[in-house]
């Protein structure tokens, strides 16, 4: 169906068996997540981290539909300038843009390649060469930081987000009472594996035994690596955390000073031995590199990895994350992508009109044939993406409080901490400090230092 046609009634009602997998998976998580109180906050002062309750209703409500134009925009000539992320995202707006502008020929879409951890950093820095966007892509997490400072506006069209998006992404767009940005695609992550060097029969089903596992790769393959992920961020870092179902940025001390967390840090510890030497020097293709070059057996990544992998023509599958030894399964932090209308946007009408075509049903299925994401609205998925389908069972949102940002800017050194020798309770404990803004001057320091070398990379 062309992304410019109307609502193909059959297409939707009659897909075929192979296709409606997501669609059966994602509705027995969605049950599961309805029964969990929605991690919205309170309030936007720098130490809200308080979870409330939203009403979720069955995720059978979610009903893709057909785009409508909108005959109340504009009339002039007008330029809606829009951040997103390269590798996928970028030719999504792009194609998108494209089948906007044939809807609206005085409107026309500019992509501006500002990665999404980096678009807030911007928004915030007065300096910043990049162009101001109309509107753009950011994790739902960070809502809050955004809201506190003023830097988007509420949706309009709250009834076709409430229609047609997936609970969770209609929950991850709430803050309080009110609904900012229009949910695109849900994001967790899961492990690849090289066809190549395992079966999948054969894939270790914990954690110690990945380590054991990696250790003899390692010793058979010099110069390879058993398993890999991304050591440089908490985002990853929280599933070896999540041992007994302990949730990061939930409960007592942030659900950092127990020993489901302490045994994370121990399993990061003893993963050492078998990533590489200079692993806390790498950058973010570095992780991906060695997957993508046959370096690697096994990779923690997202959906948004896929098209990479593709394009490699590595022979991969996806499964879901190993378990603990204890028989508890592990938890990945899940994620919500979504377009937030820029609160000084000089067209901000038309700028929501483009968030919200961009959850329509052909928009919704364009998004998951470029980026292999998976969608915020109930429309079918590559059997391939089963991986991270089941993964999404064990997984759990983060708050969209302001003090995320603490959370995400702390996160980024532990790897480093940890393996320059530093003692597990106490890197915890600084942890919690540093959240709740009681952490030591030169400890501070060193998270801005880390911060300065990250963005300059």
């Amino acid at each position: 169906m062309d992304v410019n046609t109307g609502f193909d009634f059959f297409t939707r009602h009659c897909a075929k068996e192979d296709h409606m997998k997501y669609k059966r998976s994602v509705s027995v998580f969605l049950a599961v997540l309805a029964l969990i109180p929605a991690m919205m906050t309170a309030g936007c002062s720098e130490e809200s981290h308080i979870i409330t309750q939203h009403t979720s209703r069955p995720d059978g409500t979610a009903t893709s539909k057909p785009y409508a134009t909108n005959i109340s925009l504009t009339k002039d000539d007008i330029t809606l300038t829009v951040w997103e992320s390269k590798d996928g995202p970028d030719e999504f707006i792009r194609k998108a843009g494209d089948s906007f502008h044939k809807l609206y020929p005085n409107i026309t879409i500019e992509y501006v390649n500002v990665e999404i951890p980096d678009a807030i950093i911007n928004l915030k820095d007065k300096n910043s060469t990049a162009k101001r966007p109309d509107l753009f892509a950011s994790p739902c997490d960070m809502a809050g930081e955004l809201i506190a400072n003023d830097l988007i506006l509420p949706t309009i069209d709250t009834s076709f987000v409430n229609t047609v998006a997936m609970t969770s992404a209609r929950d991850s767009v709430m803050y309080g009472d009110t609904m900012y940005g229009y949910p695109v695609s849900c994001e967790t992550y899961a492990l690849f594996y090289n066809k190549k060097f395992v079966d999948l029969n054969d894939i270790p089903s914990t954690w110690e035994g990945m380590i054991g596992w990696s250790k003899g790769f390692n010793t058979l393959y010099p110069g390879k690596y058993g398993f890999i992920f991304h050591a440089d961020t908490v985002y990853y870092l929280a599933m070896l955390m999540s041992r007994d179902g302990n949730k990061l940025m939930s409960g007592k001390d942030y659900g950092l000073l127990n020993e489901s967390a302490k045994y994370g840090m121990d399993l990061l510890g003893q993963m050492k031995e078998i990533l590489p030497q200079n692993v806390t020097d790498f950058e973010y293709d570095d992780y991906d590199n060695l997957f993508l070059n046959g370096e690697a057996a096994f990779l923690v990544n997202g959906p948004w990895f896929v098209s990479k992998a593709d394009a490699s023509g590595v022979d991969y599958g996806i499964v879901n994350l190993p378990s603990f030894e204890s028989g508890s399964n592990t938890y990945s932090i899940a994620g919500v992508r979504v377009m937030y209308v820029y609160s000084k946007s000089e067209h901000p009408k038309e700028a929501d009109e483009f968030a919200r075509y961009l959850l329509s049903e052909d928009m919704q299925r364009l998004r998951v044939k470029i980026t292999g994401t998976l969608p915020a609205a109930n429309v079918d998925i590559d059997e391939k993406l089963d991986g991270f389908v089941d993964q999404l069972t064990f997984s759990y949102a983060l708050p969209n409080t302001p003090l995320m940002a603490r959370f995400w800017e702390y996160g980024i050194t532990v790897t480093k901490n940890v393996y320059a020798g530093k003692d597990l309770d106490e890197e915890l404990k600084d942890y919690v400090d540093y959240l709740n803004g009681t952490d030591a001057p030169d400890n501070e320091s060193n998270i801005t230092d880390s911060l300065d070398s990250s963005n300059t990379e």
